[in-house]
């Protein structure tokens, strides 16, 4: 009897192994997939669409009413802005940026390579220090800077206050670890015997890191860079310490913070406005470049 009950067990079991599973219709599944990353989408977006119908609004009803599809609404807010000069502000974090990572990525693609391809003794401990470096708090430099500054103005007659200078210098220091990590680590991926194959071939190191490695890193080079130029447009409290008040060095975070409140209204439409104007340009250039962005992002582990 016992035989006989585990044989039938058995029997079921493979049975019902072989039943015909009941699958969900593709239709359905398609439909839930498009579901869910429309309710992704619209959690993402829900902000951006907030941003920019409260710039359109005009007056308190901007920010005493909720139902952001409530007017009156108007270009007034924009016009506002450009009137107060936030075009100037808008050149001066594009310069700063640029400049930003124009000095930065050279210098980091240079420090990561040999933290990746060369000999060093401790690399893993200088790559975790370099790291580390990215979780130094901004603000610990504003005093001893502007000391800095102050001192370097009265022996030398350099003024770095309120000059694109006086912001790039702490950008570049604040930004170099983190795009050394991310080169290191996309560099560490590449294999070597491509350099060595054009080592062969008669090229130089430089040649070879110039000509082959650089090319082949270029969505690590491309991630640090948008990341850089991103962080240097965004910051505000070095801006605000440096440079508060001039608008031929004014940023746009410095601008759109010191808005004056026009008697008891608070300009909450004027401030999206210039936040709609300084993130169009920004979020065209990641979308343009999010490959490179995920790529870079992601190769150190993947490869590494």
């Amino acid at each position: 009897m016992t035989e006989r009950t585990e044989t039938d067990r058995a029997r079921g079991a493979v049975r019902r192994a072989h039943r015909p599973r009941r699958t969900t219709h593709p239709a359905v599944v398609g439909g839930l997939k498009i579901l869910g990353l429309a309710l992704v989408l619209g959690w993402c977006l829900f902000p951006f669409l907030w941003m920019g119908m409260t710039s359109l609004r005009t007056g308190s009803v901007a920010l005493t009413d909720p139902n952001i599809l409530r007017g009156p609404f108007s270009l007034a807010n924009y016009e506002q802005v450009l009137d107060l000069g936030f075009q100037y502000a808008l050149r001066n974090s594009l310069i700063v940026a640029a400049l930003t990572t124009i000095i930065c990525i050279p210098v980091a693609a240079l420090a990561g390579y040999a933290l990746a391809r060369l000999p060093l003794a401790g690399r893993f401990l200088l790559l975790a220090a370099t790291l580390v470096a990215t979780l130094f708090p901004p603000v610990a430099l504003v005093n001893p800077l502007y000391q800095m500054y102050l001192k370097l103005g009265e022996w030398t007659g350099i003024n770095l206050l309120n000059t694109y200078t006086g912001l790039v210098i702490p950008y570049v220091a604040l930004t170099l670890p983190l795009a050394i990590f991310i080169l290191a680590t996309f560099f560490a991926g590449i294999p070597r015997e491509i350099e060595e194959s054009a080592k062969v071939d008669g090229a130089t190191p430089f040649q070879a890191f110039w000509r082959v490695v650089v090319p082949l890193a270029a969505p690590g080079v491309g991630a640090a860079a948008i990341l850089t130029f991103v962080y240097a447009t965004n910051e505000f409290l070095l801006a605000f310490s440096f440079a508060p008040r001039d608008l031929n060095v004014q940023t746009v975070p410095v601008f759109v913070g010191t808005f004056e409140r026009v008697g008891y209204e608070n300009p909450i439409g004027q401030i999206m406005a210039a936040s709609v104007l300084v993130s169009v340009p920004l979020i065209a250039f990641a979308l343009i470049l999010q490959r490179r962005i995920v790529a870079g992002l992601t190769s150190g582990a993947v490869k590494g």
